[in-house]
């Protein structure tokens, strides 16, 4: 099986295309979360809360 994004391969021929698989999901924050994202994007950093909000998120996808 060869899965490629193009839409032709020289000397093959193409049996079944797949749409692209896609999801959303929304998660709240809490207050305290975003106040210390905003003291990190004041200050430079990584902000671990949101990083953990979006882990759980592409856990649920």
């Amino acid at each position: 099986m060869i899965v490629t994004t193009t839409n032709s391969i020289e000397g093959r021929e193409i049996s079944r295309y797949n749409d692209p698989i896609a999801a959303n999901v929304v998660i709240g924050t809490n207050i305290f979360s975003d106040i210390g994202a905003s003291y990190v994007d004041f200050f430079g950093g990584r902000s671990t809360s949101y990083e953990k909000k979006m882990q759980e998120m592409y856990k649920r996808c």
